[in-house]
């Protein structure tokens, strides 16, 4: 067994082509002279060249304490003549260490060459085949390797290995020439910021229908194969969908309690390409000509609106993100303040003219929907105010504020006043359902 703690030297070199000289005249009688020495030594004739030759630096110290003794040389003198003392483990760490620095120059170089957004970005497109012929350097090695990298029409066709589950096993992947900056692209870019997918996958993560058909959409035309999974947390039933997915995934370590659907792709290069728009977030940005769109494919997945305060908000955490949206807020002269999680726009008019008509989540539509036009279903919370307030004609803002176990329903109230669904009069103010909030009640929306 190896032992990789077995402590080795390096002998001045004059020392060590003297200690083996001595050796060979000792033991020196013709053919089979090193046979012999290898075999007084224990050691293979293999081993003992490598030593004597220099095919190796060090020397284990035992070995060299087994020639001292045949020599008659003292352990003192041997002492004298070590310029190193290192153990397998030290070896083997610096030759590791040597290659980590070599691969670590050698990606800083390929990174270097990876060309700029501006060069990638040809007005109308981006040329993906221009960045991959870059990138693919920093990639082809290792577990992965690539057997044949082809043309085909308007993709870039991909052979290569790489491990899957333990198991190295050949993949075919593909990525698109060309990418055009169209409406889709700009939309799904600003979905994908908000909710990408993870490990290695290209694609999204959202609960809604539309947007993950709309993501299945994108993703092939960009000439990827997407899948459905359903990932859904242990502490939650699995969810009834109206439509089938193709793999099903538990969560048992998930603090979540809810689920999600990833429309996806396994395309980490198509990942990384989308990635290398996002570490390049301000310039890229600073190239389209509609953030409109884009601001719209991120609501879409990062914003929610405020019924009651009537302003639209994009969720957003992250240092560097929260300046690049705050300015283009900003520049579109939107922006009204950051609450700590969200940017905040009470734009009404802007919001619907620019953003609004490109929304696909329904449900997002709907919510704006009520603020905007006045028109739309209302959720639960507010359908139970309703209630309350039809089944006791004039409760009071106190007496619906106790039914509720809330402090305050005023702005709830005032926002169902706009839409006209219930009215205030007299001192205290007395709340009384009307015929559009009675038919809103009972589902008969716009009757």
């Amino acid at each position: 067994m190896l032992d990789i703690d077995e402590k080795r030297v390096e002998l001045i070199p004059y020392f060590k082509e003297k200690l083996f000289n001595d050796l060979l005249n000792k033991f020196y009688t013709g053919f089979g002279s090193i046979n012999k020495i290898c075999k007084i030594l224990n050691i293979n004739r293999h081993a003992f060249n490598s030593y004597r030759r220099n095919y190796t630096n060090t020397i284990p110290l035992n070995f060299v304490y087994r020639i001292a003794k045949i020599l008659d040389i003292s352990e003192k003198k041997i002492n004298k003549n070590i310029s190193r003392t290192c153990t397998k483990r030290e070896i083997r760490n610096e030759i590791f260490f040597k290659g980590q620095e070599f691969r670590k120059n050698q990606f800083k170089k390929f990174r270097e060459n990876i060309p700029s957004i501006n060069h990638i970005y040809k007005g109308d497109y981006l040329d993906l085949e221009l960045w991959f012929n870059s990138y693919v350097k920093i990639i082809n090695f290792g577990s992965r390797h690539f057997i044949s990298i082809n043309k085909d029409n308007h993709k870039i066709i991909m052979k290569y290995t790489n491990y899957s589950n333990s198991k190295k096993k050949l993949f075919t992947n593909y990525l698109p020439i060309k990418i055009k900056i169209d409406g889709d692209f700009i939309y799904f870019f600003g979905l994908w910021c908000g909710d990408r997918c993870g490990r290695g996958r290209f694609g999204v993560a959202n609960k809604n229908k539309s947007i993950n058909f709309y993501t299945k959409y994108y993703l092939e035309k960009l000439y990827q194969n997407p899948k459905f999974i359903l990932n859904y947390s242990h502490k939650i039933n699995i969810p009834k969908l109206d439509y089938q997915v193709d793999e099903i995934v538990c969560n048992n370590k998930s603090k979540f309690n809810g689920y999600c659907i990833s429309v996806c792709s396994y395309n980490n290069i198509m990942f990384r390409f989308f990635d290398y728009l996002y570490q390049n977030l301000d310039e890229f940005l600073g190239l389209l000509t509609n953030l409109n769109i884009f601001l719209a494919g991120l609501f879409d997945a990062e914003g929610n609106v405020s019924l009651e305060d009537k302003c639209f908000r994009w969720s957003c955490k992250n240092e560097r993100n929260i300046v690049t949206f705050k300015n283009i807020l900003i520049k579109l002269n939107i922006f009204r303040r950051y609450d700590g999680s969200n940017l905040i726009s009470y734009d009404k008019e802007y919001f619907k003219m620019n953003i609004f008509p490109y929304l696909k989540n329904e449900d997002k539509i709907n919510r704006c929907n009520l603020i905007l036009n006045n028109y739309g279903f209302l959720e639960k919370r507010f359908l139970k105010i309703l209630g309350l307030i039809k089944n006791r004609p004039n409760l009071t803002y106190k007496e619906l504020s106790k039914n509720l176990k809330r402090v305050k329903v005023y702005s709830q109230v005032k926002f169902l006043e706009n839409l006209d669904y219930v009215k205030t009069y007299g001192y205290p103010k007395m709340i009384q359902i009307t015929h559009q909030g009675s038919n809103q009640l009972h589902g008969r929306q716009g009757q």
